[in-house]
């Protein structure tokens, strides 16, 4: 998948940064004649090696003085020390194996010197930043200090000035170019390491007639909020807006902005990256920044070009038209190819509530067909062939999906095909826990005629290899049931120590529940408490966090799987919910806080609105 992801990447680069248009000097120095041209240049290099955009194009502007790579003579730009171009790129000891003469070419010059770049963030000899993530702006200090040069006129702090010491060295090397980054990135305010350098931390050792700084702590670790490049959204990508700014109709700031620009919340990334179009006579400074395309995500809304500098990432939507091409979507997200897939009903919810551990045991995506109609959905069809699956494995009977779909799967499509289904949807369940296989010493107990607890704790009990089971709860004349007997067998036949009860005792109830073993019970007072409680009480990872309505089954059925891939869970939310429900999830994630947000499905089930309400405070 990643393989993949990462030729479609380049191929986006290739098309959107063409061959530039060079001017030639009498002294065979030649560079682009517009700035944007140097733009797209310093960007394709920087996105192509993994750095972040933004640095590079501070680095340049600090070495060239404004992004040259020929001087007033048209010669190529050299420094006192040798360093050649608008990188200024300098290689005296040989290390890097460089062709000086062919440091003339800019292009050239830019790839050396963003390599440079990058491996001066690998050095052994350099403190990390946090984790050292590379897309983190922040994390590329040290490296930035290093592609200058170690020395003390360079150290984060004034170690030896007596006025000074401990300050923060505003002289610096880093110092100009994170202010250059600043400077040109509106909306950017850096959290650099330097404040959190103590005197101690530094040594200033003797070479030759110089000295160079030993750094003796070689980890920072500090809290943000830090920047991550905004270089690298595609489409329906979702990022965060923290302030309201201008909303444009072209990739420029000399032309008038929209009245109503966007608010702080969250957006939908409808372009790939546009470079400044803003011609050097209309600007003020150099805009370092690029624009996208974007809208708050409501059909007929607000759309238009905003600068990349006030985004930050929030996550990333995965749908389609329909929740069959939604399910498509996540099968595409999580897997390039898949053996076995697994085929639920997508018009009803009971046989495919306890399919999510299965698919995850055979790290196979759960696709839908409708129960409506016999034929096979042909946006699901196709998504199997692209797949490349050898074989499906059918949830529930021929009630829930046709013998036509399979007979399509077996004898048009030549698939091997299982179908494990029951009398009933308690009986189905059992069926496909006991496929599951292995040694569960838990199992989950949930209510059969309710899906969203569940689908709530269908990420855990995958990860984990948890049988999900299920039993009948009260009906309408209150009365309450004994626990299932397909689901009481199956017990003591996998001979289950600990279970987890879903739900009050309207949903499991307490004569069901006093015949668990070793039970407990997690449950609030609606679906959307209890899959709060379900992510706090398990302890569940927020890191990302998977958002799928709560008044409908499929995508947080299809999402579970992809969910439980990356250790992560579901939060069930609901568009214009009480601000009860509101303030329960934003104290969740207060607490837990989510990087990332998946949202499965369309706008008009998971606003942009309503993932912003879960992190504006």
């Amino acid at each position: 998948m990643r393989k993949v992801k990462f030729m479609v990447a380049l191929l986006t680069f290739a098309l959107l940064f063409p061959q530039t248009h060079l001017v030639k000097a009498t002294n065979e120095c030649t560079q682009p004649t517009t700035r944007n041209e140097i733009d797209r240049l310093l960007t394709n290099e920087a996105l192509k090696q993994g750095v972040p955009p933004e640095v590079v194009k501070a680095v340049a502007f600090a070495e060239s003085k404004g992004w040259k790579h020929c001087d007033n003579k048209g010669e190529v730009l050299v420094s006192g020390d040798g360093g050649i171009g608008i990188m200024q790129v300098t290689d005296h000891e040989n290390e890097y194996g460089l062709d000086r003469e062919k440091l003339k070419d800019i292009d050239y010059n830019i790839e050396k010197g963003v390599y440079i770049l990058k491996q001066k963030f690998k050095q052994s000899n350099l403190p990390k930043i946090n984790d050292h993530n590379p897309a983190i702006i922040e994390n590329w200090y040290f490296a930035v200090m290093a592609y200058n040069a170690l020395v003390p006129i360079n150290s984060p702090i004034y170690k030896n000035d007596k006025e000074k010491v401990g300050q923060v060295n505003t002289g610096s090397y880093q110092y100009k170019v994170f202010q250059a980054l600043v400077d040109n990135n509106p909306g950017m305010d850096l959290n650099l390491v330097a404040q959190h350098v103590n005197v101690e931390d530094l040594e200033y050792v003797p070479k030759g007639n110089s000295e160079f700084v030993r750094f003796k702590k070689l980890q920072y670790s500090y809290d943000g909020p830090f920047h991550y490049s905004s270089h690298r959204f595609q489409v329906n990508d979702l990022v965060r807006l923290d302030d309201k700014v201008s909303r444009r109709p072209e990739p420029r700031t000399d032309k008038k902005s929209y009245t109503t620009g966007f608010s702080p919340g969250v957006l939908t990334i409808e372009s790939t990256l546009h470079t400044d179009l803003t011609p050097k006579d209309h600007l003020t400074s150099f805009n370092h920044f690029g624009w996208y395309e974007a809208s708050d995500g409501i059909k007929g809304g607000l759309s238009g070009y905003v600068a990349s500098s006030y985004l930050q990432p929030f996550g990333k939507r995965l749908s389609g038209a329909d929740r069959f091409l939604t399910a498509s979507a996540i099968a595409q997200e999580g897997w390039d190819t898949a053996d076995t897939v697994v085929l639920a009903n997508g018009s009803n919810f009971p046989d495919a509530l306890s399919g999510a551990p299965l698919a995850y045991k055979l790290n196979a995506p759960i696709l839908l067909t409708s129960g409506k109609k016999v034929e096979l959905n042909l946006d699901t069809k196709d998504r199997i062939k692209q797949l490349g699956a050898k074989k499906v494995i059918i949830l529930g009977s021929e009630a829930a999906v046709s013998a036509q779909v399979e007979s399509t799967l077996k004898k048009e499509m030549k698939l091997e095909v299982e179908r494990i289904g029951g009398k009933d949807r308690y009986e189905t369940a059992a069926l496909i826990a006991k496929k599951l296989g292995g040694k569960p010493e838990k199992a989950i107990i949930t209510n059969g005629s309710k899906y969203p607890d569940a689908l709530a704790i269908a990420p855990y009990a995958a990860k984990h290899g948890y049988p999900i089971l299920l039993t009948k709860g009260q009906d309408k004349n209150n009365k309450r049931y004994d626990l299932n007997s397909h689901t009481a067998k199956l017990l003591k036949e996998l001979n289950i120590s600990t279970t987890i009860a879903l739900g009050g005792e309207s949903a499991v109830s307490p004569q069901a529940y006093k015949a668990l073993p070793g039970a407990t019970r997690i449950a609030g007072e609606n679906r959307y408490e209890t899959t709060t409680k379900i992510i706090e009480e398990l302890n569940l990872s927020t890191e990302t966090l998977y958002i799928a309505r709560g008044n409908d089954y499929p995508d947080a059925l299809t999402g579970s799987v992809l969910a439980a891939k990356s250790g992560s869970a579901v939060l069930l939310v609901k568009e214009n919910a009480d601000e009860d429900i509101i303030n329960l999830q934003k104290n969740l994630l207060t607490k837990k806080p989510a990087h990332t947000f998946i949202a499965l499905g369309g706008s008009n089930v998971v606003s942009n609105e309503l993932l912003a309400s879960l992190i504006i405070k």
